[in-house]
């Protein structure tokens, strides 16, 4: 029943107090806030307990939250702010672009294509290409095309300007354009079902 809702219809379904809606949306973008949260700070645990404050508070402020279009969206700006502030008591003023530099970038088991071996090994190729990425570059590529999110969402996500997100989207396809050889087909095969 609610996989057949959009954003917007399960959102409100939360804001009227359904808790089989919270449940659905926790079950459906757990994985990638973990992802995501992973990302800017390395504390399992931390990642964890953040993103269970996110939906405890999400169900107890149902009733003032807006409607919005991009749960997804929505969510992943809610846990970098958690985060963030969870650790503001240790906080280092580059802590997040700290941790953005040393993150790994990888794929979640569902995005690994099953293949043979060669298949694996230019899977293999591209993530190397994509960690050479400068990592505002990753980042930008990382909630585009793995956490779906549209540019102006990215962009906000990341405080930047749609225009520089443009920016960045575009010279860090032209790198994995230039530097992959013959990846580019998988490169399209990731992207595209996003775009």
């Amino acid at each position: 029943m609610y996989a057949d809702l959009n954003d917007k219809e399960l959102w409100i379904k939360l804001m009227e107090g359904d808790k089989e809606a919270l449940s659905f949306i926790y079950t459906q973008h757990f994985p990638a806030l973990f992802n995501y949260g992973m990302k800017i700070h390395q504390d399992e645990t931390l990642v964890k307990d953040c993103i269970h404050d996110l939906f405890v508070t999400l169900w107890l402020s149902r009733q003032r939250l807006s409607v919005t279009d991009s749960v997804r969206f929505y969510l992943l700006a809610s846990l970098k702010r958690n985060i963030l502030r969870s650790l503001k008591p240790l906080y280092v003023p580059h802590l997040y672009e700290k941790a953005m530099e040393d993150a790994d970038f990888s794929y979640s088991p569902e995005q690994i294509i099953i293949g043979d071996e060669q298949e694996q090994e230019q899977q293999q190729k591209l993530i190397r290409v994509i960690n050479q990425l400068p990592r505002r570059q990753r980042e930008v590529l990382h909630l585009r095309y793995f956490q779906g999110l549209d540019t102006k969402e990215a962009a906000a996500l990341m405080s930047l300007s749609v225009n520089a997100t443009y920016v960045l989207l575009s010279q860090a396809l032209r790198f994995l354009k230039k530097h992959s050889d013959k990846l580019v087909s998988l490169i399209w095969i990731l992207i595209l079902p996003c775009s």
